[in-house]
């Protein structure tokens, strides 16, 4: 009995230890377990003056130097796409979870020849992908690898469309972009930026002459999730330093997630100050081991009046 009770305790001590090791897995299927479908919202809506309904689900917004927003703000993440327009061909930036099909929207607001690129992989930016037959990803050696035969397959973790329940659809890829590369849609440039640390694979796009970065995950108002699976504080930290060192006080950055402030919907739109102060936070975070914040996963740290900074620990990354 003493040999069992010791094989027990053992085992729950192991557990134990995975199970905060991996505190960023453990805390996907809690959401899964806690979510399980689409999260949507469930209270009335005011659009900015910049924005209008498209439909019953999607509003668009014209931002002028030949860039369109989509949003999504009865979805529980309030997710923004755009589309960036030239003379010759459009790059739609993120396609939302595939709550609704968002290829009607794009094709509205422009007849160019259209490229997608993801700003990273997880499910509430790449749901509607296969909806398009010219893809774009990172041209990324971990990325390669998970093409076969021009096909990608996403990885359940890198994802993490499980957590409510949205499909991983297999989808073609066109074109592989290399870090630091123009993308020259006629007449309108977008450089390519690796911004790691949200994700691995996560980039953002700087539009030089209309000073406007679009962003994505890598910043957004509300709050930073930087505790999901492949998450890295030190990377992301670094990323950060640079996107703040490639832009000036009058750019627009632009995130891919808005509402904080409901029932109002606006494009989510910071400043280098927002990104300066991120940067600082992250540091903080990369080099803390111990207590900061409040809670124990994710760490809820401050950043500012328009952000907070959902964190895992240093050694979390892997």
């Amino acid at each position: 009995m003493l040999y069992a009770l010791n094989v027990l305790i053992s085992l729950i001590a192991l557990a134990t230890v995975i199970v905060i090791w991996r505190a960023p897995e453990t805390e996907a299927w809690l959401w899964r377990a806690r979510e399980g479908t689409p999260i949507m919202a469930s209270f009335k809506l005011t659009l900015a003056r910049s924005l209008r309904w498209f439909d019953d689900y999607y509003v668009v917004g014209d931002m002028g130097e030949g860039a369109f927003v989509i949003g999504e703000p009865l979805y529980g993440q309030c997710n923004f796409s755009y589309l960036i327009t030239g003379s010759q061909r459009a790059l739609l930036f993120d396609t939302g979870p595939g709550v609704r099909d968002i290829s009607p929207v794009v094709r509205a607001l422009t007849l160019l020849p259209v490229e997608v690129l993801p700003s990273h992989l997880h499910f509430d930016h790449t749901g509607n992908l296969h909806h398009f037959d010219a893809v774009a990803l990172p041209d990324l050696p971990a990325l390669h690898a998970q093409a076969h035969d021009g096909v990608f397959s996403l990885g359940l973790y890198q994802s993490l469309g499980f957590m409510e329940g949205f499909e991983r659809r297999p989808f073609r890829v066109h074109h592989w972009l290399k870090g630091g590369s123009e993308i020259d849609l006629g007449e309108r440039r977008l450089q390519l930026v690796n911004v790691p640390g949200h994700t691995p694979e996560s980039v953002v796009l700087v539009d030089r002459s209309a000073n406007r970065v679009y962003a994505g995950d890598f910043i957004y108002p509300s709050d930073i999730y930087a505790f999901l699976p492949g998450a890295n504080l030190s990377d992301y930290a670094a990323s950060a330093r640079r996107v703040e060192a490639m832009v000036d006080d009058q750019t627009q950055i632009l995130g891919a997630h808005g509402c904080d402030r409901p029932p109002l919907v606006d494009v989510p739109t910071l400043s280098r100050s927002d990104v300066r102060a991120l940067a600082a936070t992250l540091e903080l975070a990369a080099n803390s081991a111990g207590p900061l914040g409040s809670g124990w996963f994710p760490r809820v740290i401050p950043v500012n009046e328009r952000m907070t900074l959902l964190a895992t620990y240093p050694w979390m990354a892997r």
